[in-house]
């Protein structure tokens, strides 16, 4: 939901009135920078606590086959969603056709927690372990991949690691919140029992208030203990570290709330459940990558506030709706849809047989009177 307010605002809002002074404007834009992050962190404590469920080797783990599966089917949508299909079957390949975006960075986020299972399986390195410091690793760097020059390599990698094409998200420091997720779903796995108590929030309450103001000082003490420059050059940009002290704390209070409403609405989550559907929907409809009309073709940075206020209240209702009723629809394209398509080709096929019987016998006709 918070995505899907976010991107209509974000769309529609007329420039004017995108004032970062305005305690609701500032509200709202520091919200919406926490949505991907948020996103991504929850995804990777997700993933690896239920792949570490399965406690077969990872080329019989369910989880990891699921895993590998997903992982091409969000690189294939992330492109899909990319494509303009006038375009696409004009055989007209436009660079934005190739930009990077939430789905791709899941995918290798995804890939990458696989791998290093892999890697651990084979040799016992500690799991939290490798998964923390290649999370570090991807923050850490990720200042330097981005002024780095990369107009040596082609263009569809190169958006994975710049911006400067077009890409809404790139692999560092992104794959980092993931990673860092990994990270929380073994400690899951591990102590169950402890994030059903009043002390796992408060935990990461306490871990993310340290870091939202105390961030540069231990990016300093990393680098007293470590003698690694980049920490010390991450305190000239600590976006990355502060914003993950802010998913802690809205972690822990997505744990609160679990804990407090015990029977939370089976459509909040079964929304929860249907993530891909909704993303896929909702960035069809209101960018029109397909079509090429959309509802960004209403009046992109024109809305007033209240306007987008009502708009965007609509566009969150219309999708509680469709999940709603997903499974009616799903019902309707791949068993009535295809019912009725192939009723269709058999009468086109019946009726070209005896078009082409016609056909035949006046052309045996035709042949007979001129043999006479």
């Amino acid at each position: 939901m918070m995505m899907l307010q976010g991107h209509f605002v974000d769309t529609m809002l007329g420039d004017q009135y995108r004032d970062v002074t305005h305690p609701i404007f500032w509200t709202w834009n520091f919200m919406r920078g926490m949505t991907a992050a948020i996103f991504f962190f929850v995804s990777g404590a997700i993933f690896v606590f239920l792949m570490l469920r399965d406690s077969r080797p990872w080329y019989q783990n369910l989880r990891i086959q699921k895993g590998l599966k997903r992982v091409l089917l969000l690189l294939f949508l992330g492109y899909l969603l990319k494509w303009n299909l006038y375009h696409l079957f004009s055989l007209n390949f436009y660079p934005s056709m190739f930009l990077v975006d939430v789905f791709h960075i899941i995918g290798l986020a995804v890939f990458t927690v696989i791998s290093v299972f892999i890697i651990y399986q084979n040799t016992k390195i500690p799991l939290p372990l490798m998964y923390f410091a290649l999370a570090m690793t991807a923050f850490l760097i990720a200042p330097m991949v981005k002024t780095a020059d990369w107009s040596s390599i082609p263009v569809f990698l190169q958006n994975y690691l710049t911006r400067d094409n077009g890409s809404t998200f790139i692999l560092f420091p992104w794959i980092g919140y993931s990673l860092f997720g990994a990270v929380v779903g073994w400690h899951m796995y591990k102590r169950p029992n402890f994030y059903h108590t009043h002390w796992a929030p408060l935990l990461f309450i306490s871990i993310g208030l340290w870091i939202h103001y105390n961030v540069n000082d231990i990016l300093l003490g990393c680098f007293h203990l470590t003698g690694i420059a980049e920490f010390k050059q991450a305190t000239y940009n600590n976006a990355s570290f502060w914003r993950l002290g802010h998913v802690l704390i809205v972690f822990a209070l997505f744990i609160w709330i679990t804990k407090i409403f015990k029977n939370i609405p089976p459509l909040i989550m079964k929304i929860g459940g249907e993530t891909l559907v909704i993303y896929s929907v909702h960035y069809v409809l209101l960018y029109g990558t397909w079509f090429g009309i959309g509802i960004r073709s209403l009046g992109h940075h024109t809305f007033t506030p209240w306007a987008t206020a009502i708009g965007a209240v609509s566009f969150i209702l219309f999708f509680a709706y469709l999940i709603y009723r997903i499974e009616e629809i799903r019902y309707f394209l791949y068993h009535i849809v295809p019912h009725y398509f192939w009723l269709y080709f058999r009468f086109l096929r019946i009726k070209f047989r005896r078009f082409y019987n016609v056909q035949r016998l006046n052309l045996i006709a035709m042949m007979g009177k001129k043999v006479r």
